[in-house]
């Protein structure tokens, strides 16, 4: 085949599959998805080396290049399920670039979840849409993001000593509603205009060093996300015919930014074919959120529009791995400490000042443990077990603050606060899977269960299912 023949060709096949994806996917789901072999494995993607790597780090989509893929998940608690589709593919160019484009993967798979998440659900306790609302004023519902997509750009193959990657990753919901009202058939015509946005933008750079021929192998990433929503509404009233309309309503109500930024560090030591390899690694994501409510005509500089609610949100995972692989047979472990610190300041202006509530919650997890194993039955087949566990605890500081004066610049009067712990909850997740490898073509399925979790305290039980299907074909 000639050079420029089989280039073209891979992006031909990487299209017959992209198109028919794009066509089949539609909303976004609530529940976390991950990939089939990873979860069966124990699921902590930092600690692991897998191909849903690229996820975390794209320059890796230098060394899991020419393939596609297709994932199917079901997720399950208390009688209801949810469907989860996703895929997408990443072709090499030249020996040395990679494209890649995924379609429809849940935003919570990216760690959205970690920092981002909860300083949306300060805002919007549903998540996007839900019902938007600050410490005053009124609320309004949001646009649900829809169809998510993904942009891969790297740098580099499996035996490059340095390689670099870019990803990009939007999800939007746009919605519009007018209302006209023109019943009495005269000239007083009314109309209403409501405009719904949510836009999720991320982006993410990272580097990968050290061939698959090496026994350390670096990687480091820094990632940036953006999460805004608001609802403009905007009311007319039309005098007599030929004269402009006079405003009614001209109102905003917006998340003006949920901020997220982070990233992290992972090192391999060993040799990834055969032996041990060990995994140190750390990650950080710090988010912040900014409310805002406008009404310019029926009560601007109101007290709803200069209260304030300030979120911040620090999320942290510090961990190591160790993986053993010979003679069919691949055991892994890990071992982590996960904190998660959440805090709410509402800010509203009272008689001669302000008054601040402000509510700090930090939350434990230490330690989180997974353990994993995959065996080689046969050629083509694999089986795979893991569980994983993880006993949370913390606690949760409240205070009061009054003051007067200047808001920028109040005068305290008097604090009140109180500390408690918040209740020890355990989750432990059990789960099993197989591989079927045959020449280019790979299945992945998990079936698993959340057994303790999901709120549940060490004396009670929160039942959930899971399951995940993976297919994949690979061009090399």
């Amino acid at each position: 085949m000639p050079p420029l023949e089989e280039p073209l060709a891979r992006i031909h096949r990487l299209l017959l599959v992209a198109v028919p994806l794009t066509l089949l996917f539609g909303l976004v789901p609530s529940a976390s998805a991950q990939d089939a072999r990873l979860q069966s494995l124990g699921g902590v993607g930092l600690l692991v080396e897998d191909a849903s790597n690229v996820f975390t780090n794209p320059s890796l989509a230098g060394v899991y290049n020419n393939r596609v893929f297709f994932s199917l998940g079901i997720d399950g608690a208390d009688g209801r399920f949810q469907f989860d589709p996703h895929g997408g593919g990443f072709v090499t160019i030249k020996d040395m670039v990679t494209l890649g484009v995924v379609l429809n993967r849940n935003p919570q798979s990216y760690g959205f979840g970690e920092a981002l998440w909860p300083v949306a659900e300060a805002y919007i306790p549903g998540g996007p849409g839900g019902v938007l609302e600050g410490p005053d004023g009124p609320a309004e519902e949001t646009a649900p993001l829809r169809f998510p997509a993904d942009v891969f750009l790297a740098i580099g193959n499996p035996w490059s000593k340095l390689r670099v990657g870019l990803n990009v990753y939007y999800g939007g919901g746009v919605e519009r509603v007018w209302a006209l009202d023109d019943s009495d058939q005269d000239d007083l015509e009314e109309s209403l205009v409501g405009k719904r946005q949510t836009h999720l933008f991320s982006t993410t750079i990272g580097l990968s060093g050290g061939s698959l021929a090496d026994r350390t192998r670096g990687e480091v990433w820094a990632r940036i996300s953006v999460l805004s929503a608001w609802y403009d509404e905007r009311g007319f009233v039309e005098v007599t015919s030929g004269e402009a309309p006079e405003p009614t309503v001209d109102r905003v109500v917006a998340l003006d930014k949920d901020l997220r930024f982070g990233g992290g560090v992972r090192l391999h030591l060993g040799d990834v074919e055969q032996g041990f390899v060990v995994t140190p690694a750390i990650e950080y994501d710090h988010a912040l959120g900014v409310f805002r409510f406008d009404d310019n005509l029926v009560a601007p500089d109101s007290d709803a529009e200069k209260a304030q609610r300030n979120v911040t949100s620090n999320y942290g995972r510090l961990g190591l791995g160790v993986a053993w692989r010979g003679d069919g047979l691949l055991v892994h472990g890990a071992a982590s400490i996960v904190i998660r610190n959440l805090q709410v300041i509402n800010t509203l202006s009272v008689d001669e000042g302000i008054e601040q509530d402000t509510t700090n919650t930090v939350e434990l997890g230490m330690p989180e443990l997974a353990i994993g194993a995959e065996y080689r039955v046969l050629p083509p087949l694999l089986v795979r077990a893991g569980i994983r566990s993880v006993v949370v605890g913390g606690r949760t500081i409240g205070s009061e603050r009054s003051a007067v004066g200047e808001a920028s610049d109040p005068f305290e009067t008097g604090v009140t606060q109180t500390v408690g712990m918040s209740p020890v909850t355990t989750n432990f997740a059990a789960t099993g899977g197989i591989g079927l490898e045959v020449k280019r073509f790979r299945l992945d399925a998990i079936v698993g269960g959340l057994f303790l979790g999901g709120g549940s305290t060490m004396s009670g039980t929160d039942m959930s299912f899971f399951s995940r299907i993976d297919l994949g074909f690979d061009f090399n």
